[in-house]
């Protein structure tokens, strides 16, 4: 006999003390199972404690051949995206950033369609008249894509739609990159520790993530190397962005010795201590440094606007004007497909990632 489909019972749990909950029970194996979905303060409509729980009866009717014949919503499948995919393979600061492209792109428009009836042509269409940035309707096409992706893994739909969808990721302005002589006037109007750390991030070409992750057991001064191993975002730290982004990269003799400076400074130098900890001993905020000491140190030296991007971006257009090859390129800013730096696929030997990232750091802080 063939199973039938579950609906679940969705109910209004009054409590004693605290605002009333909202309870689906459905039955599993022959047992009775309950989950609280939320408070009638964050859900305060049967709708919308019914839109809450739709995706739990996805997944406990997964296997179920009648599920076909149920049709799904795009903000039924963003929840269990959500709960299934996300919280388990992304981090949490990949995940707010999830949500928010979820919550205030996709979901006012999209959600209340059915997974089956978005189509290419409309998804294109509204992208196209969107009135935000080109980055902005790149990161929600993109996510789009990644939410179908999971939704052919899940077997409810046959194909991805959002697969046709064009969306240029061509940046509208070229990101900002300092001149030799800027970023020596900046590093004249910078006191320590933010100096050195500044003088690390752009002869390394580090994300700042990066840079706020490294340890001092990272640092062989012996072989001259830095092994990035580790990000530090929002408080979290987390490995590499990427497999390519975990790699060992030549460390400058001038660079160990101001980093070595920096050690005698620093009140933690041990080797699992960071190399740029806070007053606690974890790293700082990002923003804090940015807006308390980099920004006015810009505003000082006359060099106008930075971001902790525009070091990295500095690093990438002098490998390029220095001369060096795309792959050595490649190889020293860590991007895991080449085609981030240029069309080119060779490996680079470290004899040439090491000649170059000197010429970097000499080129930015030696005279």
């Amino acid at each position: 006999m063939q199973a039938r489909y579950q609906y679940g019972n969705l109910t209004l749990r009054k409590r004693k003390k605290g605002p009333d909950v909202w309870q689906f029970r459905w039955t599993e194996n022959g047992k009775l199972k309950s989950v609280l979905i939320g408070t009638v303060e964050k859900l305060r409509r049967y709708a919308d404690a019914e839109r809450a729980v739709e995706h739990l009866r996805i997944k406990i009717n997964a296997q179920n051949p009648q599920r076909q014949f149920h049709a799904v919503t795009v903000g039924a499948l963003i929840e269990r995206f959500m709960a299934e995919y996300a919280a388990k393979h992304c981090r949490k600061h990949t995940q707010k950033g999830y949500r928010g492209l979820f919550e205030n792109h996709i979901k006012p428009r999209w959600g209340t369609e059915f997974v089956q009836n978005v189509e290419a042509l409309a998804v294109g269409d509204w992208l196209e008249a969107y009135p935000h940035s080109r980055q902005v309707k790149s990161h929600v096409r993109t996510l789009f894509h990644i939410l179908y992706q999971a939704a052919l893994r899940w077997k409810m739909v046959e194909q991805n739609p959002i697969a046709l969808v064009r969306q240029s990721q061509k940046r509208l302005k070229t990101p900002r990159a300092l001149t030799p002589a800027e970023f020596k006037a900046l590093l004249g109007e910078l006191r320590e520790p933010f100096k050195t750390m500044v003088i690390t991030i752009a002869c390394l070409g580090l994300r700042v993530s990066e840079l706020l992750g490294l340890r001092w057991g990272d640092i062989d001064l012996n072989n001259l190397t830095v092994k990035i191993q580790r990000g530090v975002v929002g408080g979290d730290v987390n490995p590499t962005k990427t497999d390519a982004s975990e790699s060992a990269l030549p460390l400058d003799p001038d660079l160990a010795e101001a980093l070595l400076q920096h050690k005698a400074r620093a009140v933690y130098s041990g080797d699992s201590d960071y190399v740029f900890a806070g007053a606690t001993g974890k790293p700082p905020w990002k923003d804090g440094i940015l807006a308390d000491h980099l920004k006015p140190a810009a505003t000082r030296a006359g060099i106008g606007n930075v971001g902790w991007h525009t070091f990295r971006h500095t690093y990438s257009t002098l490998l390029h004007s220095l001369g060096a090859t795309p792959a050595v390129q490649k190889e020293l800013l860590r991007h895991a497909d080449i085609r981030t730096t240029l069309d080119v696929y060779t490996h680079a030997v470290s004899e040439e990632k090491r000649e170059a990232a000197s010429k970097v750091a000499h080129a930015l802080w030696k005279v």
